[in-house]
């Protein structure tokens, strides 16, 4: 028996030899090197010369594209009336067109870095590096000091992609718009495939990610409040976003950086000067309005200032309880920003002490919202009732966010005009919260391949013509400056110039403290404010007893 078992024993380790060997050896990959400058280059190691050697235009690297795609065994097609390359390369078909800042890969369009050319003396087309790495699924390197270029390509990758799995709370109409991208992605990225889990809430996406940190199995990618981050790093797992923001081969030059939206870019710092976060679905606290029903009220504009709201929520609401001025509920980013507006801080610079509860200017700003609740000017609402009261017309004014924008329209359901507008300003000046989360990367479980894929997918989604498609279908904000000079956001914003009020926004955004605390923080702030503002506390001895509870934490 014992011969038995030890004979079965030999057989299995065989076959599972046999099964993982010709994995390993049927990978076969194609390596090309070619220089800027230089009709030289090797495929496989063999010497080859170039009708076209790779150019530099713009700052941009440029490769003979009828070249590379043979070497990889595509079909290239040239048609001369209508300007057109069409390459095909197992089930991947690209089109470029001369001249055009555009390309189509399996049917989607994708935005170049450069347009396709011809050179003029060889009349051989280029093409941007980093479209020859994305649409033909290869692995492209930079080498800066000989100003090489190494291409590597193996079927087995477009054949198996790797797999990158993604944890999200986008649903409704904001998840269909990120299956949308998640899908071009896909078709465009042939390497790689974004395999997506949403989650019902970011409560649940953060107990769910929490736990698969602690047992050591966290999805590549997932969303992530800053706080959140400041427990995540405490795994081991995560890794600093900087490291591929970074990198000389797949990482963002000066002008993309740039580029970004300095508050949003800001977001992704942690106290402890390293960058761990993307900005990913980014958006600010705004105020929505009923046009209707201020013009009724003899208001031809939403209020400027805190004292203009208080002057309109009282004009608006009726004695017999059928309507109110506003639906608010304990909303802590909105104190947040408004205890700015008061001239006050929460915390210290360094998140480490409690200010606000010592600050008269705190207690006379929530003095002045318990006024408005306890008058029934505002209605105290919890969750997202306040859709509801406003869709129904039981109030005129809602605070939230700008991705809210979907929703709020389907509460309204066209029954009414409705409009957004910046946050009213108080005694010490405007501001507003910055909201949703941001992205990050859990590489130290991964390969450098499913890392790589998943920064692709990263700087992809915030490039300009995607986040700007994201900001059209959600609400969200264009992380990209240059987004919002695109034709389509153009034609977008001329059409629906409320919309506006939230890039308005952005120069008063601030951002709430990254540390982890703060999640116990803003959960204590919420219930205060709500026996607060619902009088069961007054405002004196409620900003005492917030001050003491999250002072025994935040030291």
């Amino acid at each position: 028996m014992k011969k038995l078992i030890a004979i079965l024993a030999i057989v299995v380790m065989i076959v599972t030899f046999v099964r993982v060997v010709p994995s390993v050896q049927g990978e076969t990959v194609k390596t090309i090197v070619v220089y800027v400058g230089k009709t030289t280059g090797t495929i496989d190691g063999k010497s080859t010369t170039l009708d076209q050697a790779p150019v530099i235009v713009n700052g941009r690297t440029l490769v003979p594209i009828r070249f590379i795609s043979e070497a990889f065994g595509s079909t290239v097609e040239w048609n001369g009336s209508t300007r057109e390359v069409t390459i095909k390369l197992l089930n991947n078909t690209i089109v470029l067109k001369i001249d055009s800042p555009t390309a189509t890969v399996n049917g989607y369009t994708v935005y170049l870095d450069a347009p396709a050319t011809i050179i003029k003396q060889t009349g051989r087309t280029v093409v941007p590096l980093r479209f020859v790495s994305d649409s033909l699924g290869a692995d492209v390197t930079w080498n800066a000091t000989d100003k090489s270029v190494t291409v590597k390509f193996s079927e087995d990758w477009v054949k198996n992609p790797a797999e990158i799995t993604f944890w999200h709370a986008m649903q409704a109409a904001l998840g269909k718009a990120l299956t949308k991208l998640i899908d071009e992605f896909n078709a465009t990225h042939p390497r790689y495939k974004i395999v997506q889990t949403a989650i019902a809430n970011y409560t649940s996406l953060q107990q769910k990610t929490t736990a698969a940190v602690a047992s050591g199995q966290p999805p590549v990618l997932t969303q992530a409040y800053e706080n959140w981050v400041a427990n995540y790093m405490l795994g081991n797992l995560l890794t600093p976003i900087e490291k591929f923001v970074k990198d000389p081969s797949m990482g963002l030059s000066q002008s993309e950086i740039n580029d970004f939206f300095p508050i949003m870019w800001k977001d992704g710092y942690m106290p402890d000067g390293k960058m761990w976060m993307m900005p990913f679905n980014k958006s600010v606290e705004v105020m929505y309005y009923n046009i209707e029903m201020l013009k009724e009220a003899g208001f031809d504009h939403p209020p400027r200032t805190w004292d203009e709201f208080a002057t309109m929520v009282k004009a608006l609401t009726k004695s017999d309880g059928s309507q109110w001025g506003a639906s608010i509920g304990g909303d802590v980013d909105l104190w947040y920003a408004m205890v700015h507006e008061w001239g006050g801080r929460v915390l210290t610079d360094d998140y480490k002490n409690v200010l606000f509860d010592k600050d008269p200017n705190v207690l006379n700003m929530v003095t002045f919202m318990n006024d408005l609740y306890k008058n029934g000017y505002i209605h105290f609402t919890t969750g997202y009732n306040y859709q509801t009261d406003f869709g129904n017309k039981k109030c005129a004014f809602v605070i939230a966010s700008t991705a809210s924008y979907t929703y709020i329209d389907q509460a309204v359901a066209g029954k009414f005009k409705w409009a957004q507008a910046p946050i009213p300003a108080g005694p010490k000046g405007q501001y507003t919260v910055m909201y949703g989360t941001n992205v990050v990367i859990f590489g130290q479980k991964y390969s450098a391949v499913v890392q790589r894929g998943a920064w692709d997918f990263v700087k992809w989604f915030d490039a300009p013509y995607q986040t700007a498609r994201w900001s059209i279908d959600t609400g969200y904000l264009p992380v990209r400056k240059s987004a919002l000079d695109l034709p389509v956001f153009k034609q977008f914003l001329a059409s629906n110039p409320e919309r506006k009020a939230g890039f308005d926004s952005l120069n008063f955004a601030i951002i709430q403290p990254p540390t982890k605390e703060w999640n116990q923080a803003r959960s204590d702030i919420g219930a205060e404010l709500q026996k607060i503002y619902l009088q069961k506390i007054s405002p004196a001895d409620g900003i005492k007893e917030l001050g003491a509870k999250l002072r025994s934490y935040i030291h």
